[in-house]
């Protein structure tokens, strides 16, 4: 199997014998472990069932895969931490006007002095 992994600016041809988690999907997020191998003439010239990039085939090296992981969506929050944090926001929106209130207080009381 070959896929491309990208940052966008760079593309690296990965490699890879075995089988892919059931989350591995085309633009999502992956943790690839493995090794950084040059490119022989022989995988140079392989042309794979899905075609890959052209500029992740025209570097100097190709990434070869010992094992594949697919991650969760990194927007993935179980309820239990969101409703955590939407608390702490709450306690923050709270702690900020009350901080704003005394503010304004010692403001005026200041004028009035």
């Amino acid at each position: 199997m070959e896929f491309v992994v990208s940052d966008l600016i760079t593309d690296i041809l990965v490699r890879f014998q075995g089988s892919l988690p059931d989350l591995f999907r085309e633009g999502h997020s992956v943790v690839v472990e493995g090794f950084v191998k040059p490119f022989t003439d022989e995988i140079k010239k392989e042309v794979s069932a899905k075609s890959v990039s052209g500029k992740a085939r025209s570097g100097d090296c190709y990434f070869s895969a010992t094992e594949v992981l697919a991650k969760h969506d990194e927007k993935y929050m179980p309820k239990e931490v969101a409703a955590a944090i939407e608390k702490n926001k709450k306690i923050i929106e709270e702690a900020a006007e009350k901080a704003a209130e005394a503010a304004a207080e010692a403001a005026v009381a200041s004028k009035n002095s």
